[in-house]
């Protein structure tokens, strides 16, 4: 299962975002990866932007690894509307990530019941935003839609319950596999 947001702009300044689910490669966990990619041109008589040409650049793109308590933190900030940041570090890149709330006003158009007149009506809804900032001066950022948002936190939730169900399975299969007849599992801490 993947998400991918694109959302380019005439000013060449738009980012496109990849989410999906990928695979831990020491615990063999699901994980969340995102990449992001700057945007690399805009075709005006087309209204078209394209990313394509910094998929070679390692300044304009990322790729980010999420566990399962980032993904939980993530579901928690969209559940509760607040804002939430981490910070990794991975060789010599220092690399802050934030996820932040905001109200976004729409225009809906409605109909008048009694007149059948139509008439903007102007609402705000929760929206939020990402934005990774990589060794402080390279930053990729877009906005998400309230549905962008919510299939994010169901893609969150399918990393937590995947690892649930593997862990629960693997933890089966090696009861069923030993020859001891206590059903209780003991943990050492």
């Amino acid at each position: 299962m993947s998400i991918q947001i694109y959302k380019p702009n005439k000013n060449n300044t738009g980012f496109a975002f990849s989410f999906y689910i990928g695979q831990n490669n020491k615990t063999k966990n699901p994980v969340l990866f995102i990449n992001a990619i700057a945007q690399h041109s805009w075709d005006s008589s087309k209204r078209l932007g394209s990313f394509s040409g910094n998929k070679e650049n390692s300044e304009k793109n990322i790729s980010i690894k999420f566990n399962e308590f980032e993904c939980g933190a993530i579901i928690s900030a969209i559940n509760n509307r607040f804002e939430w940041n981490t910070y990794h570090a991975y060789e010599e890149n220092k690399t802050q990530i934030r996820l932040t709330p905001w109200d976004k006003e729409i225009t809906s158009t409605k109909i008048n019941q009694k007149t059948k007149e139509a008439y903007e009506s102007k609402s705000k809804v929760p929206a939020f935003g990402i934005t990774i900032t990589r060794n402080g001066n390279q930053t990729f950022k877009i906005p998400l839609e309230p549905g962008e948002a919510e299939c994010i936190k169901i893609l969150c939730e399918t990393v937590l319950r995947k690892i649930c169900e593997n862990t629960f399975y693997s933890s089966n299969k090696s009861n069923n596999n030993s020859n001891s007849t206590n059903s209780s599992e003991e943990y050492d801490f």
